[in-house]
C-alpha cells in the first residue's frame, strides 16, 4: 500500500471507519456461521432418525421372516 497522503485527522477517521466495517463484517459472518451450524445440526438429526427407522425396519423384517419360516421336521 502506498503512503497515505491525508491529514492525521483524516487518517484517524479512515482507521475508525475500517475498524467499524471490520466489526460489521465479522458480526455478519458470525451470524451466517450460526445459521450454517443450525442447518447442519438439523440435517444430522434427520440422518439419525432415518438410520433409526431403517434399523427398526430391518429388525422388524427379520423377525417377521423368522416367524413366517416353516418349522423343520
Amino acid at each position: 500500500m502506498s503512503p497515505y497522503r491525508a491529514s492525521d485527522e483524516q487518517l484517524d477517521r479512515e482507521i475508525v471507519a475500517l475498524e467499524r466495517i471490520g466489526r460489521v463484517r465479522l458480526r455478519r459472518a458470525s451470524a451466517e456461521l450460526k445459521d450454517i451450524d443450525k442447518d447442519l445440526r438439523e440435517l444430522r438429526k434427520e440422518r439419525a432418525r432415518r438410520a433409526a427407522r431403517a434399523s427398526e425396519m430391518i429388525s422388524t423384517a427379520s423377525s417377521i421372516s423368522v416367524e413366517a419360516s416353516p418349522s423343520e421336521p
